[in-house]
């Protein structure tokens, strides 16, 4: 491994996380690996304790798959992409089909910069799905719904922070028919940049407004998926999770209420710890322990895991 100076300047910053913690990366004009013939970038993570110099792709959860030009765009994926979709290298999300051991398919498109999972949900054998929380990078969802010659029914959100929302509009410009979906209590958060938080990172992102809120308890059929609504407010106060009840084991579109090892945060202005740890408890934990739970961050869990070991909310937390 040699270093080489490609003149790139000083100062490309990228920022994630990894676990619960902040991490940012810079990439210095200069730094670059010569792996073979292909020059990867050296990325420098800054947490709160430790520097760390990373070359190429090392990182599990920071990947680089293309060599970088002079001048060009540096493309950042989150995570190992599946050969299953050749999706554009330049992208910067990722695409993989989870494996849900049951005949609802579920693809997931991971987009930068908060390693946010947006989800493709449909049942094997019907050309229809519902879309979940388009992030970031609503051209990869495009793709993937496009090379499975699919046809969206709805975009179901699980709540309106910006990470979930950000690719609705290119939804909607792609399928101007199919409807929003979200809790009636955070409907507000699609059209207003500070209530979904993007106005805090300097930029306003907006969607186009709900065209169905939904209410704790509610059912309903999308795409052939049997569909009811648990509302757990304390990471966002609208927020509500899916669970697909015509699925075996069960499914549960969970949004960022419940992770594998974690829960929401609840730090926002509209948060609340004991309410959602009371959502979970209550409405999560008292499905069979084979419930599949889907998060807007990380991998995918099961309920009788994290009921038993989550460090936050558990039989014995």
């Amino acid at each position: 491994m040699n270093l080489l100076d490609d003149g790139l300047p000083f100062g490309f910053v990228a920022f994630g996380f990894l676990g619960r913690k902040t991490i940012l990366g810079l990439f210095r004009g200069g730094s670059l690996a010569n792996v073979g013939d292909r020059p990867y970038p050296i990325l420098t993570l800054f947490s709160r304790k430790k520097v760390a110099c990373l070359p190429f792709n090392g990182v599990r959860r920071m990947l680089f798959t293309q060599p970088i030009q002079n001048n060009s765009s540096i493309p950042f994926f989150l995570s190992h992409p599946s050969s299953a979709f050749s999706l554009d290298p330049l992208r910067m999300a990722f695409v993989d089909l989870l494996d849900t051991n049951c005949d609802i398919q579920v693809v997931r498109i991971v987009s930068a910069p908060f390693d946010e999972n947006s989800f493709v949900v449909y049942q094997k054998g019907r050309t229809d799905c519902v879309v979940v929380d388009p992030g970031f990078e609503p051209d990869a969802i495009v793709q993937a719904i496009e090379k499975l010659s699919l046809e969206p029914a709805a975009i179901l959100i699980t709540h309106g922070h910006s990470d979930h929302i950000a690719g609705n509009t290119s939804m909607k410009i792609r399928w101007p028919a199919i409807p929003i979906v979200i809790g009636a209590q955070d409907a507000s958060k699609l059209v207003n940049p500070v209530e979904n938080l993007s106005a805090a990172f300097g930029f306003s992102i907006t969607s186009p407004p709900a065209d169905q809120t939904v209410l704790d308890g509610e059912r309903f059929t999308m795409a052939g998926l049997s569909l009811r609504v648990f509302e757990i407010p304390g990471h966002s106060s609208g927020h509500v999770v899916y669970l697909i009840e015509n699925s075996q084991p069960p499914l549960v579109i969970g949004g960022d209420v419940l992770f594998a090892g974690s829960v929401g945060r609840t730090d926002f202005s509209d948060g609340d710890f004991d309410q959602l740890a009371r959502g979970i408890r209550e409405k999560l934990y008292c499905l069979c322990d084979a419930t599949i739970v889907l998060p807007g961050h990380g991998n995918s869990t099961t309920v009788g895991v994290e009921r038993r070991s989550n460090p936050f909310v558990s039989d014995h937390s």
